[in-house]
Formats: C-alpha cells, structure tokens, sequence
C-alpha cells in the first residue's frame, strides 16, 4: 500500500518527508511511516533507539 506524501511529517534539515535511515540528533534511526494518521494529521514513525537497533530490524526483515 503507498501512502501519501501529504501525510508525512517533514524533516527540517532536508525539507522533504524523513527517508529510512536518517539519523536525529539524539542518534535514532527513521525506519518507516506507520500505515495509521494520529491526531496531528501526520503518519505515526518509527523510529529505533541506535544504529544497532535499526540494523537488527532490517536484518530480519530481509530473512522474512
């Protein structure tokens, strides 16, 4: 399922809607929009805590 580019919330520091793998100041790691609107309007994140984490997560996608 796409999801909309309108409902994606922007990343201030590149002017488009956060890409997999962007890393915060606070060191997460951006892994996707969630296929559900909150109450602001935008897709809800997912965000992991470290690059460890993020890593993880894609390794068990990619055996799956």
């Amino acid at each position: 399922m796409e999801l909309l580019e309108a409902h994606k919330r922007i990343n201030q520091k590149t002017g488009k809607p956060f890409e997999q793998g962007f890393v915060d100041e606070n060191g997460r790691v951006f892994y996707s929009y969630v296929n559900k609107i909150g109450n602001d309007g935008w897709y809800l994140e997912e965000w992991k805590r470290d690059q460890e984490a993020f890593d993880l997560k894609k390794a068990k996608e990619q055996e799956n």
